[in-house]
């Protein structure tokens, strides 16, 4: 089961903060069961919902020189330093008094992992969460008591008590549910992203972004080619083994690709993974097979691959099975994957690996961009050689790549790719009846949309970070998988970032520099290659199978009900010529998770 807590945090001389604290611990640890981990402080209980077996939900304390706790840290932690490092099993007495003096701070600098801090000190009550947000923080307060939990379907229903519905939220959310912000499907309910901290103390708080990608990729890293792709290398292989020895055994999901690949070769090298298994999911559609690169990777590693078949005739989950989550649940139509899956792999405490991350990381892009960042930060004598690769990138003339750059060059700040790609929905001919188009980007963090004098080429990257933030898995438990993406790791996340877009992109290829990187722990056939697989087929099929389901569902449903969707729009989605455009396709999918989940949490009030 992954990880899952709840926090609650008051001012400890307030006797009603007090009782209201006592009361909800009591139904926490009902419902957490006999068992389950907890501490507490004078105006601070932590509880492990999750009983982890894996490590992966330890709480460590911070005690002050004098042994006083200070607060907790729910996860797991691993020094800033190089090679493959072993979790942290306590604080030692200097860290803790160097996390008290910044509230926190001292972990964004000198340690990495998954966690979130609750700290309590002279200065007050801090909650801080780590850049990549692996863990789900939702808060809301009570009165003077602030509710912190990273899963509301395992918390008991006084914590939602008294939450209505947030149909604004829920509007955006239907027009791109890839893209979550602090929202959730609750006013009064709202969650902390990566990086960010919250003053428990004060009721108008609002969280503040501590870690900033900007400021990382805004002091660049100039190193030769092939000392980048050593420390690329080493950088990779550190995070993968140390997650690996943390977990002990696994399953790597190989999808075939570079990254997944990448991920892979690191595991067959680490000196505990001895019985890690590889899995690769084949999809039974008219999409092509990416079985072949799986196995050549499985073969120049010496592993077995096993092919799990994905058929688009499966029938999508049944309406009652989505939990009363604080939000829809990307992953909700995935629920029947982990029945697929071989007795011995489906135990709870099997953590599933992936490449997830590379794309954004290792710089999959056809951006021309890197000649302006290149002419803005790097050397001389590799214009003329970047301006070649910049316009083999992008597939232009090297005067179509030069006209590109120059508005650029000029003083046009950066474009937000993720920025553009919400505007563009939100002027779709089909979207929610209501939804304000400038209202898309609410809620977005500031270095998503605001350059802040990065390089053009550089934020691009930087913008769409976002979308490699969200892919983790947040349900506790209800037949989801334990999935851990080592790659979204913040050491490798801030080389990533400082390494300039035309180094990253090297040669004038995608992925170039963690292409070379890998040479001689992949096949060439995978390292090399440059395309992608697709599961458009596969989404296409997957929908007319279900085509009377999902429209079955909808009509007249919580969905419609709720001022989300009219039957004008549904005829539209359902009528025959659109099944073949990818973008209803998929928007009749999320609208059909929405469905589950309302019915979820209105029957859950």
């Amino acid at each position: 089961m992954p990880p899952a807590f709840a926090c609650l945090a008051w001012p400890p001389e307030d006797a009603e903060a007090c009782a209201d604290a006592g009361r909800l611990a009591s139904a926490l640890t009902r419902a957490a069961g006999p068992g389950a981990n907890s501490l507490r402080q004078d105006g601070l209980y932590l509880i492990d919902l999750s009983r982890s077996r894996n490590g992966q939900g330890r709480i460590l304390t911070v005690r002050t020189r004098t042994g006083e706790q200070a607060g907790y840290v729910y996860g797991t932690l691993f020094r800033r330093q190089a090679g493959r490092q072993r979790a942290l099993t306590d604080i030692p007495a200097a860290t803790a008094e160097r996390i008290c003096q910044t509230q926190g701070r001292h972990l964004l600098t000198d340690y990495w992992g998954h966690y979130v801090l609750f700290l309590r000190t002279e200065k007050g009550a801090v909650c801080l969460t780590d850049p990549v947000g692996a863990f789900p923080c939702f808060y809301r307060r009570i009165g003077k008591l602030v509710c912190l939990f990273s899963h509301l379907e395992a918390c008991p229903p006084d914590i939602r008590r008294g939450l209505p519905l947030d149909i604004a939220f829920l509007k955006r959310l239907c027009l791109y549910d890839k893209i979550q912000t602090g929202e959730t499907g609750f006013a009064g309910l709202r969650e902390l992203g990566g990086g960010q901290m919250l003053d428990l103390d004060r009721a108008d708080a609002r969280p503040v972004q501590i870690w900033d990608p900007r400021r990382i990729a805004g002091t660049p890293l100039l190193l030769s080619d092939e000392a980048a792709a050593d420390c690329l290398r080493e950088t990779i292989r550190d995070c993968v083994t140390s997650w690996a020895g943390h977990v002990g055994d696994g399953v790597m999901d190989l999808s075939g690709g570079l990254d997944s690949s990448i991920v892979a070769a690191c595991l067959a090298s680490a000196p505990d993974t001895a019985r890690f298994e590889i899995i690769h999911h084949r999809v039974r559609s008219g999409d092509a097979t990416e079985l072949a690169f799986a196995k050549a990777t499985g073969d120049h590693l010496g592993r077995p691959v096993t092919p799990i078949d994905i058929l688009p005739s499966r029938d999508l989950p049944d309406l009652d099975r989505h939990p009363a989550s604080a939000r829809p649940w990307r992953q909700f139509l995935g629920l029947g994957f982990q029945s697929l899956l071989p007795d011995r792999l489906r135990d709870p405490g099997t953590v599933f690996f992936t490449g997830q991350g590379g794309d954004h990381l290792f710089l999959m892009t056809r951006s021309s961009l890197g000649l302006a960042d290149c002419l803005k930060t790097g050397p001389r004598a590799r214009l003329w050689q970047e301006w070649l690769n910049a316009a083999r990138l992008s597939d232009m003339s090297v005067w179509q790549a030069l006209a590109t750059n120059v508005p650029y060059l000029l003083g046009r700040p950066g474009r937000s790719l993720l920025g553009e790609a919400l505007r563009s929905r939100a002027d779709a001919a089909i979207r929610p009846p209501g939804l304000v188009p400038s209202d898309v980007l609410a809620g977005l963090p500031d270095w998503t949309l605001d350059p802040d004098g990065l390089p053009p080429g550089k934020f691009e990257q930087v913008s769409a970070l976002l979308h490699m933030f969200l892919v983790r898995d947040p349900l506790a438990g209800f037949g989801g998988r334990h999935v851990l993406h080592p790659l979204i790791s913040q050491p490798l996340i801030e080389l990533c970032l400082r390494l300039p877009v035309w180094q990253l992109c090297l040669g004038g290829v995608n992925r170039g520099l963690a292409r070379a990187a890998s040479a001689g722990d992949l096949p060439d056939r995978v390292r090399l290659r440059t395309t992608k697989g697709e599961a458009t087929q596969y989404f296409i099929e997957h929908l007319s199978a279900n085509h009377d389901r999902i429209r079955d569902a909808l009509q007249d449903g919580a969905v419609m009900k709720a001022g989300l969707l009219t039957p004008r729009v549904l005829d539209r989605l359902l009528a025959d010529p659109i099944l073949a455009d990818l973008s209803s396709a998929r928007m009749l999918l999320q609208l059909y998770g929405m469905e589950a989940w309302l019915r979820a949490v209105t029957s859950a009030r």
